[in-house]
């Protein structure tokens, strides 16, 4: 399932690199499995402070591709982003449930066998939902405080959060809080556009070549919004990104405003994103997810630019450094913990 959401991969790239990685036979860590929507089995690592007592505790969501649930991407990518997060979170206090994507890793035995079936298995809906299904399943185990349970989100996965939080909420039970990281605060289409616009220009496109090809992926978006269908005239060097099967997922996607779903939820949200982030704008997403939390009645949010951290939150050493290695900004952990912990109290 390389394959799957690779396109999106490029949109919203999840990255960020292990230097705090815990030993796999840590205790505090269970190998435990949950149902998702339609019944799919997801895989996921439960990660308990050491001690006793009820514990608050937060629902990791990896970003675009098929991304594991430590945050890697392998083999070409090693990067343990959201295993650094839950040992941080571990330290602070905090419980944390990561998992699998649909499909994919150790849930690659449920993946369908016939790829004409892949459009509606790995729908945007479906990923919602299972997102909501895990926020469910921590709520239930032993130790966990069920009224002290929020989800954190990285890059697409941020979206994926506050859509579910949108879902929970409808049902009566929302998450008590959200945490979003590198999140875009626009649409999809107008992110992809930054970012082939930045792809071409480190390719040395001309700009002939570069008005071409943002030309056609804004034909391209726009025929998958009306339809629901990725078109089949896409451009050779576009057809990574728009694969068929994605069309109904893509479908979904596109129609979603951040900001629109960040102001509908009540609670304590925390933004975080590095200045460096070359693939979510700290100035036109996180400012203008700033702006509509702050919008809200009776508001209660941060917004955290860490100082040369990338997309990943890694420090970076200058433009040429991708921000993929090394352990996750020092400044951004102790935030979250004190924020997590203030209000998951």
């Amino acid at each position: 399932m390389s394959r799957l959401k690779t396109s999106v991969a490029l949109l919203l790239c999840i990255v960020a690199v292990a230097s705090r990685v815990a030993d796999a036979a840590d205790a505090s860590e269970q190998q435990v499995t949950f149902q998702g929507t339609g019944g799919t089995h997801l895989a996921a690592t439960l990660q308990l402070p050491a001690g006793d007592g009820s514990l608050p505790a937060l629902v990791l969501l990896a970003g675009s591709g098929p991304t594991d649930r430590n945050g890697n991407q392998p083999p070409a990518i090693h990067t343990d982003l959201l295993k650094q997060i839950a040992q941080s979170l571990a330290d602070a206090g905090i419980a944390s449930l990561r998992f699998d994507k649909r499909g994919m890793y150790a849930n690659s035995a449920e993946l369908p066998k016939d790829i004409s079936q892949y459009g509606d298995f790995f729908s945007w809906e479906n990923f919602v939902g299972d997102a909501a299904a895990a926020w469910r399943f921590l709520q239930q185990q032993p130790r966990i405080d069920p009224n002290r349970v929020g989800i954190l989100g990285h890059s697409e996965g941020g979206i994926l959060a506050l859509q579910a939080a949108s879902v929970l909420g409808a049902q009566g039970h929302p998450p008590v809080v959200l945490v979003l990281i590198s999140t875009p605060g626009r649409s999809l289409d107008a992110v992809l556009n930054d970012q082939l616009k930045q792809l071409l220009a480190k390719q040395g496109a001309t700009p002939q070549q570069t008005d071409y090809f943002l030309s056609e992926n804004a034909r391209i978006s726009r025929a998958i919004v009306q339809t629901g269908q990725v078109p089949k005239d896409v451009p050779a060097g576009l057809a990574a990104l728009y694969p068929s099967y994605l069309g109904k997922f893509l479908h979904s996607e596109l129609a979603l405003d951040p900001c629109k779903l960040a102001n509908a939820f009540a609670g304590p949200v925390f933004v975080i994103q590095g200045s460096a982030d070359t693939q979510v704008s700290p100035e036109r997403d996180a400012k203008a997810l700033d702006a509509a939390l702050t919008a809200r009645a009776g508001d209660v949010h941060i917004l955290a630019v860490i100082p040369q951290a990338s997309h990943n939150l890694k420090i970076v050493s200058g433009p040429a450094d991708p921000g993929f290695d090394g352990p996750v900004a020092p400044a951004a952990l102790q935030q979250l913990q004190h924020w997590a912990a203030d209000h998951l109290r």
